[in-house]
């Protein structure tokens, strides 16, 4: 086996821990110990994972990951929890592999192997994100199933085919360079998502209050400086109703799962501010156009979704304690009802 067919198994299973290390092991340690699998001599040193007691923690593990993968939200929780589990699983695996060598290139094939680990359990991760803003479950375990066969043939191939699993690597890293930056949106958005709800639950409790002028308080609670100024130069002279911290869901052109605020101010104008590209970008709503304001709680986020005359768009609110996505949506409609009733007045005025 030449130097790259060894890299090529070596980031292989890198890329297969990434996805399911649990898997990985078993894969490898019951195909050699059963015969399945016939390790080059180069990778005799794999034979450790056929340990008995290995394979048996390995077991007990993945019998777990099974089910906590399938289910929406535990399998996000699930993934943070092996944001480094699964790549120093996968560096370990990879010096194991390559057996004797010296020091700098056992140091490289940790990095590459860790690396690519990284990049697909980050891959993984924000695709279950993704999925999981949708309220139907049977997406979570076709996908969970799928990346568990795709574990499975990714760690055969890289065993058996190391030239052909080197290039599927190497396309997939091209792949995940364009795409990272939305998978790290997603990512960032379920860690703040996190946050907020643990710091509504276990946090004391608030001084702002449900009801009154303290929900009033409370929906321009979270704006920040630089936003509060960026809307100030662009509408100057309009009071802010309501300034929300959200994240911009489907129909959102250009800026979907972009973390931002909603904002409405006193002359009906409607818009989400966002940083994108270290700038500022808006996107104008027109509020008389909403029809259809639906709420629906979820577990980390909830949602607010309108219809306009050409889509559906869609907000999501975290469970801070102060952004109450459902007082938004009654702001909305209040707005919405006091637009038309003025604009009906300014109407029979001039006939």
């Amino acid at each position: 086996m030449n130097a790259l067919s060894l890299l090529g198994s070596t980031l292989g299973l890198g890329f297969a821990a990434g996805l399911n290390i649990y898997a990985t092991v078993l894969v490898v340690g019951l195909g050699v110990r059963f015969g399945f699998i016939h390790l080059a001599p180069e990778l005799s040193q794999l034979e450790v994972l056929a340990n008995p007691y290995i394979l048996a923690i390995a077991g007990f593990i993945y019998f777990v990951e099974f089910f906590a993968d399938k289910i929406p939200w535990v399998d996000s929780f699930w993934d943070s929890f092996h944001t480094f589990i699964r790549p120093v699983g996968a560096a370990i695996i990879g010096v194991t592999a390559i057996g004797e060598f010296d020091p700098v290139t056992k140091m490289a094939v940790m990095l590459l192997s860790g690396g690519v680990a990284f990049s697909s359990h980050t891959t993984k991760a924000g695709t279950r994100l993704a999925v999981n803003q949708s309220p139907e479950p049977f997406t979570n375990v076709g996908l969970s199933l799928f990346e568990d066969v795709l574990a499975v043939a990714v760690t055969w191939l890289s065993l058996t085919h190391p030239m052909a699993m080197l290039v599927l690597v190497a396309l997939f890293l091209a792949i995940f360079l364009w795409i990272s930056p939305k998978i790290f949106r997603l990512l960032r958005l379920e860690f703040i998502a996190v946050r907020a709800w643990l710091n509504k639950h276990l946090s004391p409790e608030s001084s702002y209050s449900t009801a009154g002028d303290a929900s009033a308080n409370a929906l321009l609670a979270t704006a920040t400086e630089k936003y509060l100024d960026y809307w100030q130069k662009k509408f100057p002279g309009e009071k802010l109703v309501f300034c929300v911290k959200c994240v911009a869901g489907k129909g959102v052109k250009g800026l979907r799962h972009s973390i931002g605020f909603l904002q409405l101010s006193d002359h009906w104008r409607l818009i989400f501010i966002t940083r994108r590209s270290f700038r500022f970008r808006h996107q104008q709503i027109d509020l008389s156009s909403l029809d259809e304001l639906q709420f629906k709680k979820g577990l980390l986020l909830d949602r607010i979704s309108w219809k306009t005359e050409r889509k559906q768009q869609t907000f999501h609110f975290f469970k801070h304690r102060l952004n109450h996505g459902q007082e938004v949506l009654q702001t909305l409609q209040k707005a919405k009802n006091e637009q038309a009733a003025a604009d009906f007045r300014l109407a029979d005025a001039v006939l």
